[in-house]
């Protein structure tokens, strides 16, 4: 089964209606790689479309994907990352963590090129939350944004001494 497909199934059994428009947008971003920008989508859904498409119309459907689980809707990044979930099968890998590896990420973002890597660090998001909820706050999101070099970066990027 495509990544394609299983989003598109799980949504149907989630009984959430995919559009056209949002199953358009769903193949351009699961083209992409790094952090998704909402101009980028829009331009190639400009592209691919006979008339105009509203600058709307392209938010309107990457925060429906957010909401499905298949975006994370990252304010510090000005955009949206792929959630890594979507792209394998969870049943293996994830249901020793739960639920709550769907639903927390520390998600590194490279400022060289803009690679992306979701890590789901369970008994660090259960610490943080303990810490949290003894503060009395209520988590609204539960990913963190770390920007830096990847490894690829820090290896090409030349070394002065």
């Amino acid at each position: 089964m495509t990544t394609k497909q299983k989003i598109l199934t799980q949504a149907k059994q989630d009984g959430v209606q995919v559009t056209a428009l949002r199953e358009q947008v769903l193949d351009i971003i699961l083209q992409q790689t790094g952090v998704i920008k909402a101009y980028n989508v829009l331009s190639q859904m400009q592209q691919q479309s006979d008339g105009a498409v509203a600058p709307p119309t392209a938010y309107r459907a990457l925060d429906f994907w957010a909401e499905q689980g298949v975006l994370h809707k990252v304010a510090a990044v000005n955009g949206y990352v792929l959630c890594s979930h979507a792209r394998h099968d969870c049943s293996a890998c994830c249901s020793e963590h739960g639920e709550a590896a769907h639903q927390s990420a520390f998600i590194l973002v490279c400022t060289e090129c803009g690679a992306v890597d979701e890590q789901t660090l369970s008994r660090e998001w259960s610490a943080l939350r303990a810490g949290v909820a003894a503060g009395g706050f209520a988590l609204k999101e539960e990913h963190v944004v770390l920007t830096g070099t990847c490894k690829k970066c820090q290896q090409t990027k030349p070394k002065y001494t």
